[in-house]
């Protein structure tokens, strides 16, 4: 299953507007990786929890594990599309948004192909 990991400080922009930041990584998710459902989840880090060079965080962490193998120009447009939208909706900039992407094999998959 696809999954997207969202740490962002729980005072912030980015926290005041989790209902809409979801749906735009639903919909993205969907739009880029051809109707693939994702599951969310949030991680709200307290006041002076998150440091960036050693001041307080203002950042965004969007970690994404979605069942590859995709091409990299399909990762560029993927999380450019986040930072994106992420900008349009919180009002911040590139540099405090940070995504990845780790791909994963379906087990399953692997797991027959390799007994084959």
């Amino acid at each position: 299953m696809n999954s997207i990991s969202c740490l962002v400080q729980a005072e912030g922009t980015a926290a005041q507007q989790q209902s809409e930041l979801e749906q735009a990584l639903r919909s993205n998710h969907a739009a880029q990786l051809g109707g693939a459902e994702v599951d969310i989840s949030w991680r709200l880090v307290e006041s002076g929890q998150m440091f960036t060079g050693g001041s307080p965080s203002s950042s965004s962490v969007i970690a994404c594990t979605i069942n590859g193998p995709t091409t990299l120009t399909q990762r560029e447009t993927y999380m450019r599309s986040i930072c994106d939208f992420w900008t349009d909706i919180t009002g911040c900039t590139d540099h405090e948004i940070v995504v990845s992407i780790s791909e994963v094999l379906d087990l399953s998959t692997s797991h027959e192909s390799a007994n084959s």
